[in-house]
C-alpha cells in the first residue's frame, strides 16, 4: 500500500467513518445511500461470515477506524487491528474505549508487510483493503502465515466490470489514490496461489465476497 494512499486516509479519516454514523449534510447522506450502499451490505455479510467469534484471535487488515474490529470485539473476540492511517485509528482508539471494549482491541499503525505480528489468528478480515493494493499476494501469504491452521479469510475485491469502477477510478485518481478492481477469477487465483482454499466467492452488490479457509 503506497504513500498515496496512506496520506488520502489520513486526510479523509473524519469524513470516511461519518458514512458510518450518517453526521453529515443531508445531500452527503443521500450520496451514501444512493453509491455507498455496498458498505453497509459488506458490513452485515461480513459479521454473518464470521459467525460466533467469542473468544477468537481475529486480525482486521486495512481496519480504518474499526468499525468492523469493535464490532466483533462486543460480541466476545479478540482484536487486532492494523491500518497505515494513523488519524483512522486514532478514531478506533476512542470509539473502543467509549464502547467498552477496549481491553479487547489492539490497533496498530503501520505497512501490514512490515510490521511484526504473531500468529494464530482464528479469523482474518481484510474488508476495503484490497481495494487499494497493486498486487494482493504478497498480503494474502502473509495472512496465511499469521492464521491458525483452519483460520477463516473473509475480504472483498471490487468487481472490474461494473458502470461504477471508471467512475470511481477517476474520481479517486482527482485525489492521487490509486483504486484496483478485480475479475472473479484473478480473486479465485489469487486466493488459491497464496495458501486459501477452498474459496467461496459471491457478489456483495459491486464486490466480489470472499471467504476461505488456510490450507
Amino acid at each position: 500500500m503506497t504513500d498515496r494512499v496512506k496520506d488520502f486516509f489520513e486526510a479523509e479519516a473524519t469524513t470516511f467513518d461519518a458514512i458510518y454514523t450518517g453526521a453529515k449534510g443531508r445531500f452527503a447522506r443521500w450520496l451514501d445511500r444512493k453509491f455507498r450502499r455496498d458498505m453497509s451490505e459488506r458490513f452485515d455479510e461480513a459479521m454473518r461470515a464470521c459467525g460466533d467469534v467469542a473468544g477468537a484471535a481475529i486480525l482486521d487488515v486495512g481496519c480504518g477506524s474499526g468499525r468492523y474490529s469493535i464490532a466483533l470485539a462486543e460480541r466476545g473476540g479478540r482484536v487486532t487491528g492494523v491500518d497505515t492511517a494513523g488519524r483512522m485509528l486514532d478514531i478506533a482508539r476512542r470509539l473502543a474505549a467509549e464502547r467498552g471494549c477496549g481491553d479487547r482491541c489492539r490497533f496498530i499503525a503501520g505497512d501490514f508487510l512490515a510490521i511484526p505480528l504473531g500468529g494464530g489468528h482464528d479469523v482474518t478480515l481484510a474488508v476495503g483493503f484490497f481495494d487499494y493494493t497493486a498486487d494482493p499476494r504478497p498480503y494474502l501469504r502473509r495472512m496465511a502465515d499469521a492464521a491458525a491452521a483452519g483460520g477463516r479469510l473473509i475480504a472483498t475485491f471490487p468487481r472490474l466490470w461494473t458502470w461504477r469502477a471508471p467512475v470511481r477510478k477517476a474520481r479517486l485518481a482527482l485525489r492521487g489514490c490509486p483504486v484496483r478492481f478485480y475479475s472473479r477469477g484473478a480473486v479465485d487465483r489469487a486466493l488459491l496461489e497464496t495458501g486459501w482454499g477452498p474459496v467461496r466467492l459471491s457478489r456483495v452488490g459491486k464486490l466480489h465476497f470472499a471467504v476461505a479457509e488456510k490450507k
